[in-house]
């Protein structure tokens, strides 16, 4: 099975004044007074639909945060956007917390994108997929699953024998194997989740987004460390000056492991396989 993995797309739109009377205000100032909107643009994320169609996939995996600030004008960029995966391909997504900005967005990932839940599980071929929400409308930017979450995680992995990949929009751990933060823009049960997926041998992968800088790295199991994937922001901008660019990967799955893995990088006008192998470069 070939599954395509894209994350932190972030379609932005600017927001009206009367959407900016709350925690909109400050993700305003960051993306269109202070530039952070230059780092996504629309070129990588159109080159990226256009590479994902070509590498023609059995599933796409989406982790989240298809907007920038989760108001109604960008998801409905997003699901334009993102509709030639959507109506090609098998496709299995999650929110990040950029899709649910503030209270009054919650609803509107499930009204564009369908109906989430906190823990579930989608059998694709020999797999089984488990997808985790463990997003949630915060001033800061902090993620969280919550005791009947994990309890939930623990069952649905408890309940089968078949490999798993688990999903979830934050990281584990960061690029050098160590728990992942700081706390304010991190998922509060990392360790839980981490913990519950090293209980059950059948978890094979693990996969997020959330950090734009892409990369790989373990939790260490006896004789079998755990792959955690993060191929880095879909719709990031060509920068080569600072060592950045857009990514996204594909797996390759047998009937029992992740048996390959090729990550794409945008070179200002198209995707191409990343040069050295995935995650060679960075960035």
């Amino acid at each position: 099975m070939r599954i395509a993995h894209v994350t932190d797309i972030h379609v932005e739109r600017l927001p009206s004044v009367g959407e900016c009377l709350n925690k909109r205000a400050a993700g305003a100032l960051h993306l269109y007074v202070l530039g952070r909107a230059s780092h996504f643009t629309r070129a990588a994320q159109e080159a990226m639909v256009a590479a994902v169609v070509a590498a023609e996939p059995d599933l796409v995996l989406c982790t989240g945060d298809l907007t920038a600030t989760a108001t109604e004008a960008e998801f409905a960029g997003a699901a334009a956007l993102l509709a030639p995966l959507r109506e090609r391909f098998d496709w299995l997504v999650i929110p990040g917390n950029h899709d649910v900005y503030t209270d009054e967005s919650v609803g509107r990932f499930a009204r564009h994108f369908g109906e989430v839940a906190p823990v579930r599980v989608e059998r694709r071929g020999a797999w089984d997929l488990v997808l985790v929400d463990v997003c949630h409308p915060d001033w800061l930017s902090r993620g969280w699953l919550g005791e009947g979450g994990l309890a939930l995680l623990d069952a649905a992995l408890q309940a089968g024998d078949r490999p798993a990949l688990v999903a979830l929009h934050y990281p584990l751990r960061n690029r050098r194997g160590e728990r992942y933060g700081p706390p304010t823009r991190a998922c509060s049960d990392a360790d839980a989740i981490e913990a519950i997926c090293l209980r059950h041998p059948r978890v094979r992968m693990v996969c997020h987004g959330h950090e734009h800088h892409g990369f790989r790295t373990v939790a260490p199991r006896p004789g079998d460390d755990l792959p955690i994937l993060d191929p880095g922001a879909g719709g990031y901008a060509w920068l080569p000056e600072r060592g950045r660019t857009a990514h996204f990967c594909v797996y390759e799955l047998d009937d029992t492991a992740l048996i390959g893995v090729e990550r794409q990088a945008f070179d200002g006008e198209v995707f191409a396989p990343e040069k050295g192998g995935a995650f060679a470069t960075g960035g």
